[in-house]
């Protein structure tokens, strides 16, 4: 039974230009944590930002945080790490998550196009048609979509 993998991917790549590559990363990966905190407290702080578009741009930016952390962690300890292996548990927890939030994120994005396409050939009915709870629910089985679709992927 395999109980780890090796991990390649840094494994060829000139060992100099290592930290150089890990700070860029890390720098994206801090600026994308950032910009996206910014984007949901903004639209939490602002009341007239409560519309279904910018709470699905907050769910999104969740959704993309969620993402980044469950990757990118683990790639910046890996490039600077000598011991380049992941066990088995931590490899199917890291697919499950990461194929769960960007299945997400791709849910996302689709009711997203849906809620703007409602908001431009049905304008007089777009309230109705995108209350609260409807948004809700539209978020929430993104989430419940996202989450099965890892399972069955994983």
């Amino acid at each position: 039974m395999v109980s780890e993998f090796i991990l390649v991917g840094f494994s060829n790549f000139p060992q100099h230009l290592l930290p150089i590559f890990f700070l860029l990363y890390l720098l994206m990966y801090l600026f994308t944590l950032l910009g996206n905190l910014l984007i949901m407290a903004t639209v939490w702080s602002e009341r007239g930002l409560h519309t279904p578009m910018y709470l699905f741009l907050c769910a999104l930016s969740t959704s993309e945080i969620l993402f980044t952390v469950a990757v990118t962690p683990r790639m910046l300890v890996d490039m600077l790490s000598s011991h380049r292996s992941i066990t088995f548990v931590a490899c199917a927890s890291q697919m499950f998550f990461s194929f769960t939030f960007g299945f997400t994120h791709s849910f996302l994005l689709m009711i997203m196009g849906y809620d703007r396409y409602v908001a431009i050939c049905h304008p007089l009915r777009y309230n109705v048609l995108m209350s609260t709870r409807t948004c809700a629910r539209l978020v929430s089985w993104t989430w419940a979509g996202g989450s099965v679709m890892g399972m069955m992927v994983t």
